[in-house]
């Protein structure tokens, strides 16, 4: 990135965030190059120094990917199927797969706050700023796990970005969990949100063990087809997602698939 686009990076945060979001510059003199940055609703938010994850903060929380407000009618979906779980003495259960520092976690737990929300993240260095991100916040639970269709082990590929890792199968490794894992872990009762950002393994995720999605009133999900072009990553979610009364909303590089 040029000093000019640093610049306008820099007065872009100012007007989404303030000006003490400027602080997080100290990262790069702090011993463990670990800042915080206040966000309005959120609270204080940890990153590294870099731009890894600045950039996921600016995407959740600046540009509002996770934005379910809008448009009216999905708003109101959403709302009525969360307050009909809670009516029931139920939670709601959101999973964040692939959740990288937390910032989805901590947008949805803001939306819905009285939701379990469990965030699976396989990277180490990630998975250790998100569960500083979630500390102390109640009905939050961390997998430092990959998420895929069926229970095994991963190898991670480090890619330009921390939120760029990619996911392998492995004859040992890291963890894999499933959905339903996801789901369990939680502490919650009825799926709600599954959010999945996890660079082109969805891929394995969606190619078998679906019965997860029968439960799930929303898929937010990111294609990875422009990452990884030929090799056609979202072919089993397209399929998986075409088989169920979903309706589709788009929201930046997202989709939502919403039950119907």
């Amino acid at each position: 990135m040029s000093v000019t686009d640093r610049i306008s990076a820099n007065i872009q945060d100012v007007r989404m965030f303030g000006l003490s979001f400027l602080r997080r510059h100290l990262g790069h003199y702090a011993a463990d190059k670990i800042a915080f940055v206040n966000i309005p609703d959120i609270g204080k938010v940890y990153i590294r120094a870099g731009e890894s994850d600045i950039a996921a903060i600016r995407q959740v929380f600046g540009h509002r990917d996770y934005d379910t407000t809008k448009p009216a009618a999905l708003n109101q979906r959403l709302r009525a199927r969360y307050e009909a779980i809670l009516a029931a003495g139920s939670r709601p259960i959101i999973v964040d797969a692939g959740a990288n520092i937390g910032a989805a976690s901590l947008w949805f737990g803001q939306q819905y706050p009285d939701a379990a929300i469990v965030a699976v993240e396989p990277d180490p260095g990630n998975a250790a700023i998100l569960r500083k991100n979630l500390a102390g916040r109640p009905n939050r639970v961390v997998l430092e796990a990959a998420i895929g269709a069926e229970p095994g082990f991963a190898a991670l590929s480090e890619g330009d970005m921390g939120w760029a890792v990619q996911t392998t199968r492995a004859a040992a490794g890291l963890p894999i969990v499933t959905v339903d894992d996801a789901y369990k872990a939680s502490g919650g009762d009825v799926p709600f949100i599954v959010k999945i950002d996890i660079e082109g393994f969805e891929r394995d995720l969606f190619s078998s063990n679906l019965g997860w999605m029968d439960a799930c009133y929303m898929i937010a999900i990111e294609p990875h087809d422009w990452m990884l072009p030929g090799e056609l990553s979202s072919r089993s979610f397209q399929q998986a997602v075409a088989a169920h009364p979903f309706e589709l909303f788009m929201r930046g590089e997202n989709i939502f698939y919403v039950r119907v």
